[in-house]
């Protein structure tokens, strides 16, 4: 398990299951930790899911392509007062939704 704070303040963990998953399905996002970390706490924009209002996006742009934009997204689940992470991966667009935060 692993605990890390984001830009609200709030404690957010990452279970062991969940970065199994983000290591196995998306091998592109190297040094994970580091990089969800760092995607927590200092975010380009922060978005309310339009599915699930207890689902919030955590955008950090990367160039991890060249001549491509992309965006780490982290996806929290959000509940009294701290949250875990569902999973990350790149994108290259900002989804729809209430924007939470913005840089």
């Amino acid at each position: 398990m692993h605990f890390f704070k984001d830009k609200f303040g709030r404690n957010i963990r990452l279970t062991d299951e969940r970065l199994q998953h983000i290591i196995t399905d998306h091998p592109e996002l190297l040094k994970p930790l580091d990089k969800i970390e760092e995607t927590l706490i200092f975010p380009s924009v922060v978005i309310k899911s339009e599915d699930d209002p207890y689902v919030w996006l955590y955008y950090r742009p990367y160039k991890i392509f060249a001549r491509q934009k992309s965006f780490l997204l982290v996806i929290v689940k959000i509940g009294n007062g701290e949250g875990f992470v569902i999973t990350a991966f790149y994108v290259k667009n900002l989804q729809k939704g209430e924007i939470v935060w913005k840089a």
